[in-house]
């Protein structure tokens, strides 16, 4: 997966198992996380929730050989943007990895059109306010090479 990504244009990182992707996730911003539910140390549900308590909003897409109707719908209930069975085929996945991007596209244009509207609303108050976020438009993956 990690070579499918770079190919598609990706910046792309790799951590072994959960506590070294949340090592990263705390030192380097991620868009998008692509992570195992079975993993060793702490299974994909838990990083799952400290993921969105570092950055409610990354986009975490949970995958597994093991499913089960309860796993996903838990996942989805904790803030997974999609939830993929392996074997998956890697054009499907490229095309979530797409789907997650226009989704980042979204949120970022909301962001920056709130900040125009508190602009103007700040202009017509006689009160100047200067947008403080910057955003990057560069898109990071990574995911647990660990269980293909």
């Amino acid at each position: 997966m990690y070579n499918w990504f770079l190919e598609d244009g990706y910046h792309v990182a790799v951590a072994e198992d959960a506590k070294i992707a949340l090592n990263m996730l705390e030192s380097e911003s991620f868009d998008i996380v692509l992570s195992d539910i079975k993993m060793p140390g702490m299974d994909g549900l838990q990083m799952l929730s400290r993921i969105k308590a570092i950055k409610k909003d990354t986009i975490v897409i949970m995958m597994t050989a093991f499913a089960t109707v309860e796993t996903a719908v838990q996942a989805l209930k904790d803030g997974a943007f999609d939830y993929v069975t392996k074997p998956f085929d890697p054009d499907d996945l490229s095309h979530l990895i797409r789907n997650a991007t226009k989704q980042i596209s979204l949120m970022e244009e909301n962001e920056i059109l709130k900040v125009k509207v508190v602009s103007l609303e700040s202009v017509e108050s006689g009160v100047k306010v200067v947008p403080f976020k910057m955003f990057c438009a560069e898109i990071k993956v990574w995911h647990n090479q660990m269980h293909r």
